[in-house]
């Protein structure tokens, strides 16, 4: 009898799991139904031709040269899309729908007075339709045409100003000054600003371990970007590396500027400097002068004379004289 109903409590627990497991699948089987009707009904409706209407703030970039936009006229533009559902979310979700900054270099501007200029709609058309992937009749715009104030600039050239924080690997620096292409850029905008205007910088360039060549295109820093315009918005710069190491040289003293005969102790200095690897051997004594500074010295009182550098080989850099000053006796 016990055995018995141990089998019957059992079973009893079996059945009972049996029915949880069963309420769980059917559960989950439910969920996966509303979920697949859902999809399929989310499909249905994207599917659909659905119309917009849509307002947007215009904006103008890329104006002609010698010429700059001091006031929209027309400053919004309502829109009317008709598409289906898919391309209206697409549209919405990646783009900015309040917002349409119009590039005049791509459109035709027809001068309608002094300083009054328009373009006509019919070509934002045809480029949003090119753009969207739809039909020109199922866009349609409130206004035939957008009007918009320029005025005449003024233009002045100005260099290229690069601008560059760079850390090099031990020994190695620029070999040559750091160059652009282009290096000069015309700058468009109110006379007022340009007369102030010597030249205009790079963005900040920063590299760290800096070991080799590179060139690099980089950005112009715009210090007006409302009222002022490059002729490039972006140059190259080019950079020249090598490896630098340390060096002396005996060079002679140079007497010649002197009023006086006279001896000095000793008669040759060393000069320190650093030079390129490539440029080593290309150093002489002879492209050193150095001399004594009388000026402004009783030399008849003086017992030592400070010693000057007057040239050095521009491919050398960081020289210094040792030591800086001399003994001398003034022969008679």
């Amino acid at each position: 009898m016990k055995n018995n109903l141990t089998a019957y409590k059992s079973d009893d627990k079996q059945k009972g799991s049996n029915s949880i497991f069963r309420f769980k699948s059917d559960r989950l089987i439910f969920f996966i139904c509303v979920i697949i009707a859902a999809v399929f009904w989310l499909l249905i409706k994207l599917s659909a031709v659905y119309t917009v209407e849509n307002s947007f703030k215009i904006s103008y970039k890329n104006e002609p040269s010698g010429l700059r936009v001091t006031n929209i006229i027309d400053s919004t533009l309502d829109l009317n899309l008709s598409a289906r559902g898919f391309l209206i979310l697409k549209l919405n979700l990646f783009n900015d729908m309040d917002n349409l900054e119009i590039n005049l270099d791509n459109y035709s501007i027809e001068q309608k007075g002094d300083n009054k200029y328009a373009i006509y709609t019919q070509e934002l058309t045809n480029k949003l339709a090119q753009i969207v992937g739809i039909s020109e009749k199922n866009i349609q715009i409130s206004k035939a045409m957008l009007s918009f104030d320029m005025e005449k600039t003024g233009q002045k050239i100005v260099p290229v100003i690069p601008d560059y924080e760079l850390g090099f690997v031990s020994q190695y620096d620029l070999y040559n000054d750091v160059t652009s292409n282009p290096e000069v850029v015309t700058v468009y905008g109110p006379q007022i600003i340009l007369d102030s205007i010597l030249g205009i910088r790079t963005t900040k360039l920063v590299r760290e371990n800096v070991m080799s060549d590179f060139d690099v295109d980089i950005e112009l820093e715009n210090p007006y970007p409302d009222l002022l315009r490059f002729s490039s918005n972006e140059v190259s710069l080019k950079l020249e590396v090598e490896k630098f190491t340390e060096s002396e040289m005996q060079v002679p003293i140079n007497q010649s500027n002197l009023q006086y005969e006279i001896k000095t102790f000793p008669t040759k200095v060393k000069v320190f400097y650093r030079v390129a690897q490539i440029d080593f051997n290309k150093v002489r004594a002879h492209q050193f002068n150095i001399y004594p500074v009388i000026n402004n010295l009783d030399i008849l009182k003086a017992n030592k004379l400070p010693l000057k550098l007057s040239k050095y080989p521009d491919f050398v850099r960081n020289v210094r004289i040792v030591p800086p000053t001399v003994e001398f006796l003034i022969i008679k």
